[in-house]
């Protein structure tokens, strides 16, 4: 089970600083945390940021359901954001999907399914998801599916649904990365272009540190005490 460093109370009173200029649009991140960043809801923030009423963006959710991650979702972006699909790994006994609603979502079994969140995203972009030029995605984290697959599995998984982001699109892994080997984050280091190091700067603020994944070492930051 992954050790959660914060609480939700403590979640809603915690300090997020404004992404770094070095993360734009057309990019992908991997947002690498302490803790685990859906805790705080980066991916979802990443999409109020960098995303237009007007635009469209998938997420994955492997550590919420659908219901927890609209409801975070319209609270953070307020109605600006882009138009969402979700992808729902957490709900429990939910096997009909809903291609239709205010948020189109598809239920898998589990994050143990991965075949099964592929071929989501395709139902989604496919029948329910409208074409624009910007189309952003969101693997909230890959910390539940890596306790299911290997890293190449997850890698090559993350390699055929890349072509979902389009245009200037943002792209968004998040890890908690105290939960992995160093080989592990490295791997995934190749399939983006940057990293965004996330760490408790204090009990009540999170600090930002963007690493270019060109210059990516293999040497990940050491957990404060």
């Amino acid at each position: 089970m992954n050790e959660s460093l914060t609480t939700p109370t403590d979640a809603d009173s915690v300090s997020i600083p404004p992404f770094p200029d070095a993360v734009t649009g057309g990019s992908t991140v991997l947002v690498a945390g302490t803790m685990d960043p859906s805790t705080y809801s980066l991916g979802l923030r990443t999409l109020c940021q960098y995303g237009r009423p007007d635009d469209a963006a998938l997420a994955v959710t492997s550590t919420e359901s659908a219901e927890q991650t609209t409801t975070s979702y319209d609270s953070i972006c307020d109605g600006d954001g882009p138009s969402l699909g979700l992808v729902d790994t957490q709900s429990e006994r939910q096997y009909l999907s809903s291609l239709y609603g205010p948020t189109p979502t598809v239920f898998t079994p589990s994050t143990a399914d991965l075949e099964r969140v592929v071929i989501a995203l395709s139902e989604l972009t496919q029948t329910a998801i409208p074409s624009t030029d910007s189309r952003h995605l969101v693997v909230r984290s890959v910390t539940p599916f890596l306790e299911h697959a290997a890293t190449d599995r997850v890698c090559n998984v993350l390699q055929r649904i890349e072509g979902v982001r389009t245009g200037d699109g943002i792209g968004y892994v998040g890890i908690q990365y105290t939960e992995h080997d160093e080989e592990t984050v490295a791997s995934l280091a190749k399939l983006v272009d940057g990293i965004l190091w996330v760490t408790h700067g204090s009990a009540d603020e999170l600090v930002f540190e963007y690493q270019s994944a060109r210059r990516f070492s293999g040497s990940i930051p050491a957990r404060k005490p």
